[in-house]
């Protein structure tokens, strides 16, 4: 669609210019501009590194290298021209050799892209990750792409949306550039996935994913869908596992990016429960997506929470504020241990994770629940 200036008495089209006839460079503008602003692209990332080149036997180079809240790794490729067609596979190719970056090379790359010392680096990526110390585990365990261009070709569109089908983790960003006078004006759009259609394909492919494992008929072991979810107990709030066992839910709230954490939940999504400070105390199955904690019904007693007796009173001051509020999810509980017996085994940082470590998984599970549960279909609530 083209932009439209609003005059008095008429729209008037902005015509598109291209960013060769602008004098404008792929590497010495755009990537440069983008590189210091890269919440244009991309919320919640931080640039590890520009023209990213370590790699054994090759002289291909990144164009940004970032990095999620998530602790995934990000490649950015960038083209001031729509004739690439092989954008997507060169952009795949640097995801796969990226994927083997570990958490200390990330450190290093940083540090060098900054000019900061080792420590420093490492203490701006722990900062960013909200992680007291490297989890080298759970460093870069997905890798996503974003492609930047004026347009994209048809046969890159298309295989992006089907790879993106099949599990990879794919977005195309167009940016247009229209003259007005004087300025240039930069038009950036998300094209692939749309921004309206983000949560809802989310949503799709965990829903994908379980009946993928359904038809293979899996039990708890399976392979993948499991997630960690921090219970979120602080004096400051209103979160207490006693609660969360005994009327069978998890929250999490108090800003738009632990909201969107604890939404990525579906029916049907394996998680296991960490409390800070004592361990894992319970593994469940999501039973209800998340709505605001004042609309939250226990599936448990069949009730609004918040009529039931808790042993922490919900707070009142976001109560009714979707942005600030506390999000619940409904959970059937496989199996729970008060706190004191809590299994003491490493933790992530965010407050909603996936969980690829197979063996602490599997860690988990054998010490909450028996061997017909693991391997067989899922249990009633006990």
């Amino acid at each position: 669609m083209p932009l439209f200036r609003l005059d008095s008495d008429q729209l008037t089209t902005l015509p598109v210019t291209n960013f060769a006839q602008e004098g404008v460079s792929e590497r010495y503008d755009l990537q440069r501009l983008l590189r210091e602003q890269i919440d244009v692209l991309l919320p919640d990332a931080l640039v590890l590194t520009d023209e990213f080149a370590d790699w054994d036997d090759s002289r291909r180079r990144i164009d940004l290298l970032a990095l999620d809240t998530e602790a995934r790794l990000v490649v950015i490729e960038l083209k001031r021209t729509t004739n690439d067609g092989q954008l997507d596979l060169q952009a795949i190719r640097y995801a796969a050799m990226a994927s083997t970056m570990t958490f200390d090379q990330a450190v290093a790359a940083y540090a060098k892209y900054s000019g900061s010392t080792s420590t420093e680096a490492e203490q701006v990526l722990l900062d960013f990750l909200d992680w007291d110390g490297p989890q080298e585990e759970f460093f870069g365990q997905e890798v996503r792409i974003v492609l930047v261009a004026p347009d994209f070709h048809k046969e890159v569109t298309t295989s992006v949306i089907w790879l993106n089908q099949r599990d990879l983790d794919i977005t195309c960003v167009r940016i247009r550039p229209h003259r007005q006078g004087d300025e240039l004006i930069l038009d950036v759009q998300r094209i692939i996935p749309l921004p309206e259609a983000g949560d809802f394909l989310v949503r799709a492919k965990d829903k994908s994913r379980g009946v993928r494992r359904a038809t293979r008929g899996g039990g708890w072991i399976d392979g993948e869908g499991y997630w960690f979810v921090n219970v979120g107990e602080s004096p400051t709030n209103s979160r207490c596992w006693e609660d969360c066992q005994r009327y069978g839910f998890m929250q999490a709230g108090g800003g738009p990016k632990w909201i969107r954490q604890i939404s990525r939940l579906q029916p049907g999504d394996k998680i296991m429960a960490y409390l800070s400070r004592h361990g894992y105390v319970g593994v469940g199955e999501v039973v209800s997506e998340a709505v605001m904690q004042r609309d939250f019904v226990s599936p448990v007693k069949s009730k609004r929470l918040l009529e039931l007796p808790l042993e922490k009173a919900p707070m009142k001051e976001h109560l009714h504020d979707p942005d600030r509020c506390d999000w619940c999810i409904g959970v059937n509980w496989v199996a729970v241990v008060p706190r004191e017996e809590a299994l003491r085994l490493k933790a992530r940082r965010q407050t909603v994770c996936k969980l690829h470590d197979h063996a602490l998984v599997e860690g988990i599970l054998s010490h909450f629940t028996p061997p017909e549960v693991i391997h067989g279909s899922t249990p009633k609530r006990p």
